[in-house]
């Protein structure tokens, strides 16, 4: 079915910035970047404790591969996402997905539609990632599940040196733009979930290794990453493809000249009360 378009809402401002961020290379992401994703969002599925028929909504589902491999699994899913490239992709991936372009801060969703909910490197993109939550609460039927995956601590991933990098090519005024690691402290996912009034029920960490044949497929990846748009639009592509193969030389093999980087990341599970 086709993409559901909310874009006659008001979005917010951030909201514009993420989907000019994310809409830049959105094949590109799914072919070089998502896949290297995929055992966190196995975790998070796992996590969620959904049974075939059950409905799953997945907040900010990129290209889909999340929503793909629960389809595979029997689970009605649903897609969100800011970026109208990235939708399509995922769409054309998930044919009997139901798929809408929307900001996350709201959800055009009755109360009370999913079982699950799951939403992987996500609410550290609102502007009030407290409210996200709570929002995306509000669809969970009475103790359903929203599982939530991000980048753990910065220091427990190779590709930290890479963001690093990126980052410095844009003005300190841009930082605020794109902040993968905003929820990343040891405990501020577990916070922002209790503030928003669900109960903690499970966490884990999973590592996905960031591998790339080439340095062609890795500056292809990262570019259309919103980290590496906003590079690109303050400093200039050749700047940025520069920058990013130094940044990768110490993960390259000499030899063969494939890229790795080992990255930790973190996943919670919340309940929302039985009651509600």
């Amino acid at each position: 079915m086709p993409v559901i378009d909310h874009t006659a809402r008001v979005f917010s401002e951030a909201a514009r910035v993420q989907q000019r961020l994310w809409s830049s290379d959105s094949e590109g992401w799914a072919l070089f970047s998502e896949p290297h994703t995929r055992p966190l969002f196995e975790a998070v599925l796992a996590a969620a404790g959904l049974a075939p028929g059950d409905r799953l909504l997945d907040i900010a589902c990129g290209t889909g591969l999340l929503l793909r491999i629960a389809a595979d699994l029997g689970i009605t899913v649903s897609g969100l996402d800011i970026s109208p490239s990235m939708l399509a992709i995922a769409q054309r991936h998930v044919p009997a997905g139901d798929f809408h372009l929307s900001d996350l801060q709201k959800l055009p969703f009755a109360d009370a539609s999913f079982q699950a909910a799951t939403a992987v490197n996500a609410f550290q993109f609102a502007v009030d990632p407290v409210a996200a939550i709570a929002e995306a609460a509000r669809v969970l039927v009475p103790g359903g599940r929203l599982v939530c995956g991000m980048f753990a601590e910065p220091e427990l991933s190779e590709s930290t040196a890479v963001h690093l990098a990126m980052s410095a090519l844009s003005p300190a005024a841009r930082d605020r733009d794109h902040r993968p690691y905003a929820l990343a402290g040891r405990g501020q996912l577990d916070d922002a979930l209790s503030d928003s009034g669900l109960v903690l029920v499970g966490d884990g960490e999973v590592e996905c290794v960031w591998a790339y044949q080439g340095i062609d497929d890795a500056i292809r990846g990262l570019i259309g990453s919103a980290g590496g748009v906003r590079a690109v639009e303050d400093a200039g592509r050749p700047a940025v493809v520069e920058t990013l193969t130094a940044a990768l030389g110490p993960f390259t093999d000499a030899r063969t000249g494939r890229i790795a980087m080992r990255n930790q990341f973190r996943w919670v599970a919340a309940q929302k009360d039985a009651n509600q």
